[in-house]
């Protein structure tokens, strides 16, 4: 998709990082989040919105209108941020063409076990990941920049043994 500069999954969606140095790594104009929760709600909205630099746009969605928004061209460098991997295959499957995603941050809770540093999976999202692998998307591991991408793929396979 032109003009998609970055498809993160990350559950913090908007930090320090992802404003700092993945806006100026990307050149992004614009921010999107994905989100079917945080689209219904009213402050974490208003929080996000403040969040981003007054010269960057910001859009956020629940999974249909997500889809909805990146069916037509985008006319600016934009970052989509979602907070899970099914939300990445829900648009992938319906047509929205995703070919990168970087798992920026997921972090530990119930149900989950550590992927790689403090990134943590539960075995439903493992699964989706390997989907997505199996669609043609390309998952890796890049919590910044400067860090080199790290392929998904073996990953998942160290952590099944």
């Amino acid at each position: 998709m032109q003009n998609l500069v970055l498809t993160r999954i990350d559950d913090r969606l908007i930090h320090g990082q992802v404003m700092t140095k993945w806006l100026k790594e990307t050149g992004a104009q614009n921010v999107v989040i994905v989100d079917d929760a945080t689209s219904n709600n009213d402050f974490m909205i208003n929080v996000f919105e403040q969040a981003v630099p007054e010269d960057i746009g910001i859009g956020i969605f629940n999974k249909e209108d997500g889809v909805t928004f990146f069916s037509q061209p985008l006319e600016a460098p934009t970052i989509i941020l979602v907070k899970v991997p099914e939300t990445i295959e829900y648009m992938v499957d319906h047509g929205i063409d995703i070919t990168e995603v970087d798992l920026g941050g997921m972090g530990a809770k119930d149900g989950r076990s550590t992927l790689y540093q403090y990134i943590s999976t539960s075995p439903a999202e493992d699964e989706c990941f390997e989907r997505l692998l199996n669609k043609g998307v390309n998952v890796y591991v890049q919590i910044v920049p400067q860090n080199e991408k790290q392929p998904i793929k073996p990953l998942l396979t160290k952590k099944d043994k």
